[in-house]
Order: C-alpha cells, then sequence, then structure tokens
C-alpha cells in the first residue's frame, strides 16, 4: 500500500543527489521547481509503480530503495525483468511520447519515487538545455546497455549470464573494507534478468560458492573473489 503523497523531501540534503538528475540542473530557478512541486510517494515491497498499457500521467524518479521494470507473458505464466532501477534512476519514458506504458515497474522493498507532471518536467527541460543534454545522454547509455543486455542473453553461458549480473548489481557496504556487496537479489529475479531457468541459477551460484567465488547469506551475496567473477562474466572492473 503506498503512503506518504504529502511528505515533503529537500533533494539538496538527500543522500542520493550525486547520481540523481537533480544534480544536473545548473540553474537555481530550475531546482526550485523540482525541489517544490515534485511529489513524493513511499513504496512498500511489491507495491505498483505503473502497468503495462496504463495511460502515464507522471514522470517518476527513484529517491531510495530499488525498483523492477518487467514483462509478463500473455498468460502470466513468466515474468521477464527488463532492468533494475537504483537511486537517481528516470522511470515511466512514456509519458514524454504520450503513449501507454509498454511493461510495468514495481518497488522492490521500501522505497521513495518522486513524480512530476509531464508540463512540470517539459518547463524544466525547455529551461535548462545541459539538462536536456544529460537527459539525452542517460537515455543513450541506456539503450547501449539494453543492446548489450541482448547480447549477452544470446550468446553467453549460463555461468557467464550469472556473473555479470551479479556485477552489476554489486554495492559496498564498507567502504573501508571495499567489500562487494549483492543485497536482496533473488534468485528467481537473477532467472528473470538472465532468461535462464531458477534451477541453473541455483546450480550456478553453487559452484561459485564452491570455487570460493562468493558467500551466500539470507539477504546478501558477498562477493570473495571479485577478480574471479569479472574474469567469468567477461566484464571490465
Amino acid at each position: 500500500m503506498e503512503r506518504g503523497e504529502n511528505t515533503f523531501i529537500d533533494c539538496a540534503g538527500c543522500n542520493h543527489k550525486g547520481v540523481c538528475l537533480y544534480s544536473k540542473l545548473t540553474s537555481e530557478r530550475t531546482r526550485s521547481k523540482w525541489n517544490n512541486h515534485k511529489k513524493i510517494h513511499i513504496k512498500n515491497n511489491n507495491d505498483t509503480i505503473y502497468t503495462e498499457n496504463e495511460k502515464p500521467f507522471l514522470f517518476h524518479i527513484l529517491c531510495k530503495g530499488r525498483a523492477k521494470i518487467y514483462k509478463e507473458a500473455a498468460n502470466g505464466s513468466k515474468c521477464v525483468i527488463i532492468e533494475i532501477k537504483k537511486p537517481g534512476s528516470m522511470l515511466g519514458y512514456a509519458i514524454c511520447k504520450e503513449r501507454t506504458y509498454n511493461c510495468n515497474a514495481r518497488s522492490m522493498g521500501k522505497s521513495t519515487v518522486a513524480t512530476f507532471t509531464r508540463d512540470l518536467w517539459v518547463e524544466i527541460i525547455r529551461e535548462d538545455f545541459e539538462f536536456c543534454k544529460e537527459i539525452l545522454m542517460i537515455l543513450c547509455n541506456e539503450i547501449t546497455n539494453l543492446q548489450k543486455k541482448l547480447c549477452n542473453m544470446a550468446y553467453k553461458t549460463a555461468e557467464e549470464k550469472v556473473a555479470s549480473i551479479l556485477i552489476n548489481h554489486i554495492s559496498f557496504v564498507n567502504k573501508k573494507l571495499m567489500t562487494p556487496i549483492v543485497y536482496n537479489l533473488k534468485r528467481s529475479e537473477i532467472a528473470e534478468l538472465s532468461g535462464l531457468r531458477v534451477e541453473t541459477v541455483v546450480r550456478t551460484l553453487q559452484k561459485f560458492e564452491k570455487d570460493n567465488i562468493l558467500k551466500r547469506n539470507n539477504n546478501f551475496i558477498k562477493i570473495i573473489n571479485p577478480e574471479m567473477l569479472f574474469k567469468i562474466g567477461n566484464e571490465k572492473e
């Protein structure tokens, strides 16, 4: 259940400001419009952000937590995760082209989402050309990442796919120790991201653990040998 729509969060003091588009705004006027006219929505685990074929009225920025962008089979039996969004990410591009959403978005754990009306979003873009260029750059990077993902799904082995997904979802719980951790990524979600069966993901994780590449816990995966994981995934460190 969603709550907290009247909550105000000052973007200037947000811990994720550095990775958010707010930090790319170049004028005090546009920063003020962004900060004062956004609406805040507190989402619990698996709350709907938007639904496929729904008409969009708002543009979204993920402030805190995670969100999955996914598509379901026509009969609802299968789900493919297109992307997992992190704090600072944009969601709901359909509002820009005035068409219905072509996928679904749900929160993963407790999350905070800021929303903007289309008119406000367009107004900010028109007033801040450097900000507009930043959005274009982000969209280009997302297209490149999706193209890379399609190639990976087509040509990589199961081990390479799982390794790549783990690498792309690493965070560091302690900057002094620089310990790579993957938080709250379920086996089913790894399967949906990679196009593999859950059973294949389980066997691959078991092998990685046996080879002392990682250590699984209830809510996170600790990467013991990141160099080997990067080598398996054919990814650059």
